[in-house]
């Protein structure tokens, strides 16, 4: 029945089948009028999921429908390879009496609190993608050595064993703070499952966790991704360029991870508090690869598909072929990756739709979508999409629905860690100091001073107090920025602790209410500023500091 009230018959040859979520906004009339079937999440054992996607797993296009060995086509050697690579790693999959080592892994993870709602099945999917990309490695190191690699299959084996037992902790536990997923390995290392004696859990150092480690692909061993980590000696001018990015541990394993889904063309979501550096995190992974062109859209709370289309008509063009009409970027051999930022703004309408959202779905399920001039199919062609937002629990932020999140491997960048800031900050710090060589020595110091003072501030003052206490690390920044300002007057080091102090107390003391909280920051400048600086006179420290 139309809006109107005109009745369109169906012929007996047209059936209709309806797949939704809820019923929750259908009416009684409706409802009865169709036949049901409850589809749970239980349907489905994990033995079925992990047989399907291991099957996919073996063939040259993951994404393809499945096919027996002689239909699979392609070199058979290649499938041969894939198919070895499998049977290292099926066990930890699939059980015949008891757990898996997987299923008891998704056991333990759901118990904790996800930044985002849990859902099996996209967990599954963002595992068997960094999965699908070690097969892949293990392909082209097979080329490189001229077919020989795999004749080493112990290596082969503890190589995929390996990779399966880091990487269960970022495709599961990805989305949960550090010290959560720290947590988690120790929790699911010290669990019951079958064939847990073929695995060799790491000796891993006093608090770190398998996440702190690569594997490499030559020896299959377990490889600290702090050796991986440069130590980097920049100019003066890149100081104040905030297109410098200063690589760490962090930054380094997150881009291993996003390369991979990035190149499994998969879309993805990084969630993080605003000035954690989910943005810089992206550029710094695209800045690796050379096919993928980005563009941003910022997302508000009035977004809808009409600003997708119109990126689409600026970055994109319509080409006509024997398949249909395709989409794809104006720049040839080039994937175009639109970058949704604050992809949970958006606002839902009265059925609890966020509209664009919905849309962004379709496009990652189907491919495509109809154009409306013309009620004419439009394939998608090289067109990624990748978000960025804060937790949904900030406000103005909407959770996003499971069947858009099932697409999404999600992954949360929280606030570098101590060791991280300062790498970062005493990189720029050494550069600062050639314009004083007089006091180079100094420059370790400072960035100790500065990151420790920055530390306790956020650990003292929460939003719980006041909504404005509010730290990340964009106030170093702003530290950074105002010392550069002022490091041209600075002839001894009482000249330069004030300068330091001075602007301690603007970015950190002003912001705050009460007397006894300014008199805390004012204890701390000098605390700090004695440890850090040996050999200061009391005076250096003499308010006021103008």
């Amino acid at each position: 029945t139309l809006p109107n009230g005109e009745r369109l018959k169906l012929t007996p040859n047209i059936k209709l089948l309806f797949e939704v979520e809820s019923l929750k906004y259908a009416t009684l009339a409706t409802v009865s009028r169709c036949g049901m079937i409850w589809f749970s999440e239980e349907v489905l054992s994990d033995n079925h999921i992990f047989s399907y996607f291991l099957l996919r797993l073996k063939q040259d296009n993951f994404d393809s429908k499945l096919k027996n060995s002689a239909e699979s086509g392609g070199d058979r050697s290649v499938f041969k390879l894939r198919e070895k690579c499998v049977s290292f790693i099926e066990f930890m999959f699939i059980s015949v009496d008891g757990v898996s080592f997987v299923s008891q892994a998704l056991n333990i993870i759901r118990k904790y609190d996800h930044v985002m709602e849990f859902s099996r099945i996209r967990v599954i999917e963002s595992l068997m993608t960094l999965v699908r990309k070690r097969v892949d490695s293990v392909v082209e190191m097979e080329e490189i050595k001229f077919g020989n690699y795999s004749k080493n299959e112990d290596v082969m084996r503890k190589y995929m064993i390996n990779w399966v037992l880091r990487n269960i902790n970022w495709a599961f536990a990805g989305d949960l703070k550090l010290e959560e997923r720290y947590k988690y390995y120790d929790e699911l290392k010290n669990s019951f499952f079958e064939n847990k004696d073929q695995l060799n859990f790491p000796n891993l150092k006093p608090n770190s966790s398998i996440i702190d480690y690569d594997v490499s692909i030559e020896d299959g061993e377990f490889v600290a991704w702090k050796t991986k980590v440069p130590v980097l000696d920049i100019n003066i001018d890149k100081v104040t360029n905030a297109d410098t990015i200063i690589p760490t541990v962090d930054t380094i394993r997150h881009r291993e991870f996003l390369c991979s889904w990035l190149k499994e063309r998969r879309p993805f979501i990084i969630c993080g508090p605003p000035g954690s550096g989910k943005t810089m995190t992206l550029m710094s992974t695209l800045k690796h690869l050379q096919d993928f062109e980005m563009i941003f859209v910022n997302f508000s709370s009035s977004t809808n598909p009409k600003l997708i289309m119109k990126q689409f008509d600026h970055y994109c063009e319509y080409v006509k072929g024997p398949k249909g009409v395709v989409l794809r970027p104006k720049s040839p051999n080039k994937w175009l990756v639109v970058f949704c930022d604050e992809i949970n703004l958006p606002d839902e309408d009265k059925y609890g739709t966020q509209i664009v959202i919905t849309f962004l779905r379709q496009l990652t399920e189907q491919n495509g979508f109809w154009r409306v001039s013309d009620k004419q199919w439009i394939t998608l062609e090289r067109v990624q999409f990748v978000g960025a937002c804060n937790p949904p629990t900030d406000s103005g932020r909407h959770p996003l629905g499971n069947r858009f999140l099932r697409h999404c491997p999600l992954i949360l960048v929280d606030f570098p860690s101590y060791d991280s800031l300062i790498q970062i900050y005493g990189t720029f710090n050494r550069a600062l100091f050639k314009k004083i060589p007089n006091l180079r020595a100094y420059a370790d110091s400072l960035t100790n001073a500065m990151v420790e003072f920055y530390s306790e501030s956020q650990k003292r003052f929460t939003s719980d107090q006041h909504p404005h206490y509010i730290y990340s690390p964009r106030e170093l920044t702003r530290w950074k920025y105002a010392i550069n300002e002022g490091i041209d007057f600075i002839n001894s080091l009482e000249d330069l602790v004030r300068l330091w102090a001075h602007e301690a107390q603007r970015l950190f003391e002003d912001r705050l209410v009460e007397k006894e909280e300014r008199e805390w920051c004012q204890l701390k400048i000098d605390e700090i500023a004695y440890k850090h600086f040996s050999g200061l006179n009391q005076s250096s420290l003499k308010r006021p500091i103008i």
